[in-house]
């Protein structure tokens, strides 16, 4: 999602966006900003705090949706690996031609036909990133993809996928990609898309790979070109170079020593890791892009509670930290010791997966007025006031992000009444309309089985109870706060029962929100998506049929057609329509229980520390325009 998230991931996830925002304390830090620096910022080391337990754990930019957050992206393997094309530029969610490894695209044969040209960037080691390491990134993806790539190779691994994966579309509608020349890649594609999103959701999914160093099937095997077999051919020799950069990708503990992981592209690389989520990064000194970094180290701090974060930061331990909402009240005290603070808004959507596909809670998710009733009993501007920081943050009713403001935001979407506004006693009124005895303060049940106007719905037995199990992140005592009053609200005021599953931390809550076949029916990672790399909000990643990170299995033909549409616009009047439908529909439907929108965090940072502001929209850092007084 990106998960958080980017999951986070995502790019779902990851994300662990409300992690930074609300938790409290749970515990010690893991390793103080202290610990791993004792110089701090007068000797140009800039240190950040993790959000607590988030800490990055997989370091190829191929990662599979278990691995698919922000903390592994946008806060790690792009400080190392630059994408073919990179977004956001100056706080606004728009294509940044001065920090992508390409010039930006052209489209001919009624754009059928993608031609993209390199701009003569370096790989760290002094060798030019050329059309042969984009080739070599779509040999591996389509590997990484394909039918039974799990299974290849480590048997003990998760395998070689793609967390942005969705069937039909990227990598399956290129049809051909050549190396034309040693900077340029021309690609056919299977139909005619909108020019637009196959920039920003598909295109944005490259991101070349040093082939020269990364082309092998062992760690012992010489480099070759074996990513030129690709799969369904005698010998698949893809799959085996993609499963030899996933197991190396998992051993966490050489990603400052294996050579493999010194050439990069980035402004920085990997100086020291250990497992706790420390991270020392150091500059590229060969980085081709237009700023140069000029901090001697960045360094990642883990923290395992905002307690012990907040301590560091009082300290004067951390360049750059956040404030828990617990310690909202000590702003002023923070900014008379040499600190300031700016909101850190995200491009992204707020929600919970209902778990569609499951035997017991799918047929009972699957019923609209369900859904519609579990909505009307989320207070979010009481939400909002209550457990966000300083009360900041936006009622939030769809797919589209309602912050920074952009033209594909409906007046429906952006309406702070909300679509299905807080309204217990229509909650109820749907329930009872709908053959169910509702009964406040304990379990409701259906007495009108049936499939009928005013039946529970398919699948619904009689007598069957209105009840299903909640997992959601241990993320800290806030957010702990949050959740349960949200599920005594359901049960109290409807009768709705949510069994809570023992609270997991962020990273396992998203990982088994990916697995097929966990035992989970709602679930909170707590930060819902971030927009990358689909970073225009067209939804194919979430909500499409079988795409990779549509963890709830959401199965609705009207969706699909409204969101094909968006990726065949030919102008940009008609792709404006084509989304304010799509999000207007999903607004209506509830495919997910929607939550407010907030910023990221309150970040707080040194006044020494310029070139931070404005931050990226993306949750992504941008180290290399940091500059220390």
């Amino acid at each position: 999602m990106r998960k958080i998230s980017r999951v986070a991931v995502w790019r779902t996830a990851g994300l662990a966006a409300l992690a930074a925002l609300t938790v409290a304390g749970i515990g010690s830090g893991a390793l103080t900003a202290s610990a791993a620096s004792s110089s701090g910022s007068a000797s140009k080391i800039v240190t950040w705090a993790e959000a607590p337990n988030s800490g990055p754990n997989y370091i190829s930019p191929v990662s599979g949706s278990t691995y698919f957050t922000t903390s592994n992206l946008s806060q790690f393997s792009e400080f190392i690996y630059r994408p073919l094309y990179w977004f956001g530029d100056s706080g606004k969610p728009v294509l940044n031609d001065s920090l992508s490894l390409a010039a930006p695209p052209t489209y001919s044969n009624n754009n059928k036909t993608v031609t993209i040209n390199l701009k003569h960037w370096v790989w760290s080691n002094g060798a030019p990133i050329t059309a042969r390491d984009v080739t070599f990134w779509m040999n591996v993806l389509k590997a990484a993809v394909s039918p039974g790539a799990a299974n290849v190779g480590n048997a003990s691994a998760p395998g070689p996928s793609w967390g942005a994966y969705v069937p039909g579309l990227f990598p399956d509608n290129v049809t051909s990609y050549t190396a034309t020349g040693t900077y340029t890649v021309v690609m056919q594609l299977n139909a005619s898309y909108n020019p637009t999103w196959f920039t920003y959701n598909e295109l944005s999914q490259i991101t070349p790979m040093p082939q020269a160093s990364w082309d092998k099937t062992s760690a012992t095997s010489p480099v070759g070109n074996y990513d030129q077999t690709v799969p369904g051919t005698a010998t698949a020799g893809a799959l085996a170079v993609a499963q030899y950069i996933n197991v190396e990708s998992q051993d966490t503990s050489t990603y400052a020593t294996n050579p493999m992981w010194q050439v990069v592209s980035g402004p920085f690389k990997v100086a020291a890791y250990n497992i706790s989520g420390y991270v020392k990064l150091v500059p590229n000194t060969r980085y081709s892009g237009p700023v140069k970094p000029d901090v001697k180290a960045f360094e990642e701090i883990p923290f395992t509670s905002t307690t012990s974060e907040f301590n560091e930061l009082k300290a004067g331990d951390l360049t750059i930290g956040y404030l828990p909402q617990e310690d909202y009240s000590q702003l002023k005290e923070l900014k008379h010791s040499g600190f300031t603070s700016n909101y850190w808004d995200i491009y992204s959507t707020n929600y919970m997966p209902y778990d569609f596909s499951n035997a017991q809670a799918g047929p009972i998710f699957k019923q609209l007025y369900v859904r519609q009733a579990m909505q009307s009993l989320v207070n979010q501007k009481q939400i909002i006031k209550d457990y966000y920081v300083g009360g900041t943050g936006k009622v939030n009713n769809g797919p589209v992000p309602n912050t920074p403001n952009n033209p594909f935001l409906t007046k429906l979407e952006a309406n702070q009444n909300g679509v299905y506004p807080y309204d217990p006693a229509k909650a109820v009124a749907l329930l009872k309309d709908h053959g169910w005895t509702v009964n406040k303060g304990g379990t409701s049940v259906c007495s009108r089985a049936g499939t009928g106007a005013t039946d529970c719905g398919a699948g619904i037995t009689q007598g069957e109870k209105l009840q299903f199990s909640f997992l959601y992140a241990s993320v800290g005592n806030v957010f702990t706060d949050e959740m349960t009053s949200l599920v005594s609200g359901w049960k109290q005021q409807a009768g709705i029962d949510a069994v809570v599953k023992t609270p997991e931390p962020f990273g396992d809550v998203v990982g088994n929100a990916y697995t097929p076949g966990y035992s989970w029916q709602l679930d909170n990672w707590g930060a819902g998506w971030i927009y990358a790399p689909d970073y225009l909000p067209t939804g194919e990643e979430l909500w499409e049929t079988g795409a990779t990170s549509n963890t709830g299995n959401y199965d609705n033909a009207e969706a699909n057609a409204l969101i094909k549409a968006t990726t065949t616009a030919s102008t940009a009047k008609a792709e404006i329509t084509a989304i304010d439908k799509y999000e207007n529909y999903l607004a209506d439907q509830l495919p997910v229980l929607w939550m407010p929108n907030a910023p990221q965090a309150l970040t707080v940072y040194n006044t020494k520390l310029t070139g931070f502001v404005p931050q990226g929209i993306f949750d992504v850092l941008y180290p290399e325009n940091y500059r220390l007084s």
